[in-house]
Order: structure tokens, then C-alpha cells, then sequence
């Protein structure tokens, strides 16, 4: 006898219009590309330091949904050209990067499960984190224009998770979850 799962247990194996498109290699470069084109347009000098790392929120992202395609080798990649561009010293960002994408593969299996506002709070501690490493570190190595006020980036991504993750979402043919899922 089967029965249908009630409002609260999840059914074993996804059906239908639940289950989302494989992503492809192309697809998860190509929206890594756009994060990293918003990391490295040109912000407004005085907003410059409320602007979220794209880069960082789209790698997550992809840590979370294609594992595969987004590792540690991309991260540290991506860090690295993100490092270059801003002409930061040369593994400041990568080794944010590597240790921010080395934490959402080891949750993600839990992220997985969560809708995008319950993974907005898990990821919360990790988009700050990496700003305070950042600012940690180039204070440890004498950059030049260390401000604390870089922190409020972090706090950024943090709330602008949710939009972003819907978007990508509905980008990548992914089913809406609901809180309650």
C-alpha cells in the first residue's frame, strides 16, 4: 500500500516538475562569469564597500546545487582572478574562497535540503566570514586601506542571498520549495 507523504515527511525520490535540470558545465561557468562580471564592475567609489561579492554568492550557490562543477579548484581560481583584478596580494581572496567553498561542500547535503531563506541563515555566518578573513588577513599582511566598514559587503550578500538564489532558481528551471517542504 502506498501512501501519499503528509505536509510534513518529504517523499523519498522526487517526481515530475520536482525534479530540476541537470546543471551543465556550461551553465554553471557561464553564471559564474556573471557573478564575477558584477564583482568587477564599476561600483560608485562611496557604495563600493556595501556591494556583496557575486562571485563568492554564485560559487556558493553552485556548491550547493552542482558540487561537480563547483570545487575547490574553481574557488581557488576565481579568488585568484578576483585577487588580480583588484589588485589585492595574491591569495587573499582565493584562500577566502577555497575555505568558504570547503564548508558549503562539507554541509552540502544539509543545504541541499533547505529552501533558499533557511539557507540564506545557514550561509549568513560564512559571507561574513569571509569578509572578516579577508580584512583579517590583509591587516596581517599591511594592505594598505584596511576599513571595517568592508564587513557591511558580507552582511549584503547575507540578505541579498534569498533574491539571488530565487533568481538563479528560475535561471536553472529549479522546483520553488516551500518553507514548509
Amino acid at each position: 500500500m502506498s501512501q501519499r507523504p503528509t505536509r510534513h515527511e518529504k517523499a523519498f525520490l522526487r517526481k515530475g516538475a520536482e525534479m530540476a535540470v541537470p546543471a551543465t558545465r556550461a551553465r554553471v561557468w557561464s553564471l559564474l562569469g556573471v557573478g564575477l562580471a558584477l564583482n568587477l564592475s564599476p561600483w560608485a567609489d562611496d557604495l563600493r564597500w556595501l556591494v556583496p561579492d557575486f562571485a563568492l554568492m554564485s560559487l556558493l550557490y553552485w556548491g550547493i546545487h552542482a558540487p561537480r562543477w563547483a570545487g575547490l579548484g574553481t574557488a581557488c581560481a576565481l579568488g585568484l582572478v578576483v585577487d588580480v583584478a583588484r589588485g589585492l596580494h595574491l591569495g587573499l581572496n582565493a584562500l577566502a574562497y577555497c575555505t568558504a567553498a570547503f564548508v558549503v561542500l562539507m554541509l552540502q547535503r544539509r543545504l541541499e535540503n533547505f529552501d533558499v531563506s533557511r539557507q540564506g541563515l545557514q550561509l549568513a555566518p560564512l559571507l561574513l566570514g569571509k569578509e572578516a578573513l579577508v580584512l583579517v588577513l590583509g591587516l596581517m599582511f599591511a594592505h594598505g586601506e584596511v576599513d571595517w566598514r568592508w564587513l557591511a559587503s558580507g552582511a549584503m550578500a547575507a540578505l541579498l542571498w534569498v533574491p539571488m538564489a530565487w533568481l538563479l532558481d528560475r535561471l536553472t528551471g529549479r522546483p520553488i520549495a516551500t518553507p514548509g517542504e
